[in-house]
């Protein structure tokens, strides 16, 4: 019998999809991370194309603020956690949150235009909330071996 938390309805096709999308969203920002950590002149280059806001946040963030530490690290674990699919919706959560942290800021509340969200990282968090909401750790990824309950056993 095979495990409920596993099944979907989502067609075949769709789910493939979904898969390639899990996997250049793992990919981004692992190697946000990693430019971050490592490459950091490869991160100063690439704030002008997807994902702007986040390098140049990362770029920018003062070295003795905390955030500076702990945030590439968090985008590389949020990245290679969707490339492989485990703890999928864990590390969607925590990418969202990551992403909205560096984007609140730069939002201008005393003037709301509509051109304030129309960016990656708006798109990012949609397709983060996607994830979320497929299932998409539990297809060809380590989530379809693990099953976590909330509810108590029944006997």
């Amino acid at each position: 019998m095979s495990n409920p938390g596993t099944q979907s309805k989502i067609p075949h096709s769709l789910r493939i999809m979904i898969l390639f999308l899990r996997l250049s969203l793992g990919l981004s920002f692992f190697y946000l991370g990693f430019t971050a950590l490592f490459d950091r002149a490869l991160g100063r280059q690439l704030d002008g194309r997807s994902l702007s806001e986040l390098y140049s946040w990362l770029a920018n963030t003062p070295s003795l603020d905390w955030i500076h530490a702990f945030a590439p690290w968090a985008f590389m674990i949020i990245g290679a956690c969707l490339v492989l699919g485990l703890a999928t919706r864990l590390a969607a959560i925590l990418g969202i949150i990551l992403t909205l942290l560096s984007f609140l800021p730069s939002i201008s509340y005393t003037a709301i235009t509509v051109q304030q969200f129309i960016n990656d990282e708006v798109i990012f968090v949609i397709c983060l909330l996607i994830l979320i909401f497929s299932n998409a750790g539990a297809y060809i990824g380590l989530d379809m071996f693990i099953h976590v309950s909330l509810k108590g056993k029944n006997n």
